[in-house]
């Protein structure tokens, strides 16, 4: 089973200045734990909920209760993001991404070309999806 079968292509995007406020808004509306991020068209990024929390996590115990919570609203994605995520190529085997997601203890792999033009999305539950209905279909 190749990458591209299973892999989601309507995803959420966003760039390095969108703020904090912007990705909790959107994974909540799209209901995703995972947005790449992209500038000039180029993969730049990988934002994962798990990141969010950590960051925040940290902020909260490094910054003065004096902070206003609006100010950690703004802080850029750039900050926040994982850059250089780990990528794979549409046309590679499903345990491909099976290794890296065990490799790295991540929950998604961005689907690039060549170029680094993004083509996709493959999570933890793609996989599990893809492999289910290969099995007991």
């Amino acid at each position: 089973m190749e990458v591209n079968e299973i892999m989601q292509t309507d995803i959420a995007v966003l760039t390095p200045r969108a703020s904090l406020r912007e990705v909790a808004d959107l994974m909540h509306e799209r209901d995703v734990r995972h947005i790449p991020v992209l500038d000039g068209g180029q993969v730049v990024g990988i934002v994962s909920d798990r990141d969010v929390r950590c960051y925040l996590t940290e902020l909260y115990r490094s910054e003065p209760e004096s902070t206003p919570a609006a100010a950690r609203k703004t802080i850029p994605l750039g900050e926040v993001m994982q850059s250089k995520p780990i990528s794979i190529d549409p046309s590679a085997d499903v345990r491909e991404v099976i290794d890296l997601l065990l490799e790295f203890k991540i929950g998604a792999v961005v689907v690039s070309d060549t170029a680094g033009h993004l083509q996709g999305l493959v999570s933890y539950e793609d996989v599990l999806r893809g492999l289910r209905d290969e099995v007991w279909t």
